[in-house]
């Protein structure tokens, strides 16, 4: 992925190979911030000395070059700072750069510097007017003035700071947000425990930059220079989809034409198959936001009053009485007709569940007739389904019910196959596993040979059992004692001698017998 949707450290990491370069960062980013340490020394020796001419010894190149790392209004306000209270901002200089820390080759303690950060913080004016009027406030704004009279201790160990570049920065490698209401040295304080993350995670993967805070800072800023340049191409959201559900993204976007084309769809399969988690997260990819995507499940005592609209019960003024009330279909429809350049799904889970022509009644035209209009039973204004709601539903193969699909249900509607013996379920836990949990790769080929004994596709063992974090033995027999072998009990109902194929240590032994406890054969499937 690129830009700004570059997410995790890899992602970001790949943003700064391809974008910046070791000498780029030295020649644009590291010399000036030495340079402004530099005027520091030469200043913070006549503050600490108790020089009487140390305010004008900040007229020189020590401003100009504190102005190319704070806000215009920072400097402004410090000069007012030291014609205004030349005493009092004196001392608070003095505690900031306090002697004892400015020996040569001494770096005093993070924790110790953070202390200092709010009392100086605390002590600066908190709202300065500048010559043209503009107040000097907002912890961001502050602390980027106070980062920059840092470097005097260490610009490689207390880099300059800016709100919109680390924030940036923590977005982009999924690192959390600073508390909302955070002060100056909370600020830096995560800030500086960013960059040394920022270090550890680039020594791990023996990327040349950077070595210490600064050089972790320069990258930051300059990325973020860059990109504001240079805006990277828009990424491709159904490719890093396919990524973290390790599917084949040729098979989304074939769903995404089957979508187009009918403008609804249903994933049919097996129970355990990641159809409803494909189907929400799916709608969400194509929509551009999980906002736009509702979801209802049908069970045997939904009514068309439920789904589309009814009367409903209510109390008006203490008076019993019913309310002509939208169900969700009426919902999303209108949130989709409100904004018709999105894309709007409504999710139907279990969809074979309900009375599926008592549900959608006339529905049933306005799904295959998207122009026309009809009047619904509760309403005498006419209504049309909007061609920008979308529609994806879930069916249980392995449940009986599915049998009550009428085929003018079927005909309005595209099925997809969510099956562990085709892609894109094929060889799905195999790869998840080798993925997440290496050392138990064995369970993929133990399914497979349960489901060769089940001998029934369309009520075979799913992956998603065992697509769990933090696997570990007690659990994955938990799930095959509590989950797996009543699924099977049922189905094999009649048949309680055969129970005893399914024992998971003989499984186990078998699917060790042939060779297939990896699984790795199965990712062909893509």
């Amino acid at each position: 992925m690129d830009g700004d949707h570059a997410r995790g450290w890899d992602g970001y990491f790949a943003l700064v190979r391809q974008h910046l370069d070791r000498n780029t960062i030295e020649k644009d980013e590291l010399n000036y911030k030495r340079e402004t340490a530099r005027d520091l020394r030469a200043v913070s020796d006549d503050v600490l000395s108790g020089n009487e001419n140390w305010i004008k010894a900040t007229k020189g190149p020590f401003l100009g070059n504190l102005n190319n790392l704070c806000d215009w209004r920072g400097v402004s306000a410090l000069s007012k700072w030291f014609e205004n209270d030349p005493k009092g901002a004196s001392e608070a200089l003095r505690d900031l750069w306090s002697p004892d820390d400015l020996s040569p080759g001494k770096i005093p303690a993070t924790d110790r510097v953070i202390a200092r950060v709010r009392t100086f913080a605390e002590r600066f004016p908190h709202v300065a007017i500048s010559d043209d009027g503009q107040p000097f406030s907002g912890a961001g704004v502050r602390l980027r003035l106070i980062a920059a009279l840092l470097m005097r201790l260490s610009a490689a160990h207390y880099p300059p700071f800016k709100v919109r570049e680390f924030k940036k920065a923590y977005e982009r490698t999924g690192y959390p947000n600073a508390p909302s209401n955070a002060d100056e040295a909370t600020l830096y304080e995560h800030a500086l425990k960013f960059l040394d993350e920022f270090v550890a995670k680039a020594e791990a993967r023996k990327l040349d930059l950077p070595q210490n805070r600064l050089e972790a800072q320069s990258v930051v800023f300059k990325l973020e220079w860059v990109l504001d340049r240079d805006p990277p191409p828009p990424p491709d959201l159904l490719q890093a989809f396919a990524d973290e559900l390790l599917f084949d993204v040729s098979w989304l976007r074939r769903i995404g034409k089957l979508l187009d084309d009918k403008l609804q769809v249903i994933f049919q399969g097996p129970p355990g198959t990641g159809k409803t988690y494909v189907a929400r997260k799916l709608a969400a990819c194509l929509a551009g936001s999980v906002e736009r995507v509702r979801l209802v499940q049908f069970h045997p005592s939904y009514a068309y009053e439920d789904f589309v609209q009814g009367f409903r019960p209510t109390l008006k003024d203490g008076q019993p009485g019913f309310e002509l009330t939208n169900g969700p279909l009426l919902d999303a429809a209108e949130a989709a007709r409100a904004a018709p350049d999105e894309n709007h799904f409504l999710v139907i889970d279990e969809i074979n569940r309900g009375n599926l022509s008592k549900v959608f009644g006339e529905l049933y035209y306005l799904l295959e007739y998207r122009e026309a209009e009809m009047r619904l039973q509760y309403s005498s204004a006419p209504f049309a389904l909007p061609k920008n709601l979308l529609i994806i539903g879930t069916m249980n193969t392995a449940d009986r019910s599915i049998a009550l699909v009428d085929l003018a249900l079927r005909r309005r509607f595209h099925f997809v196959e969510f099956h562990p013996d085709k892609p894109p379920v094929a060889g799905l836990l195999a790869r998840w596993l080798k993925k997440n949990a290496p050392e138990y790769g064995w369970i993929a080929g133990v399914v497979d040979r349960a489901n060769e004994l089940l001998d029934d596709r369309q009520a075979a063992i799913g992956p998603s059992y065992f697509m769990k974090q933090h696997l570990d033995d007690e659990l994955v027999r938990l799930i095959w004692e509590h989950n797996v072998l009543p699924y099977v009990e049922e189905h094999l109902y009649g048949e309680q001698d055969r129970l005893a194929e399914f024992n998971l240590d003989a499984l186990r032994k078998e699917a060790d017998a042939d060779g297939d406890s990896t699984g790795e054969d199965e990712g062909a499937g893509e």
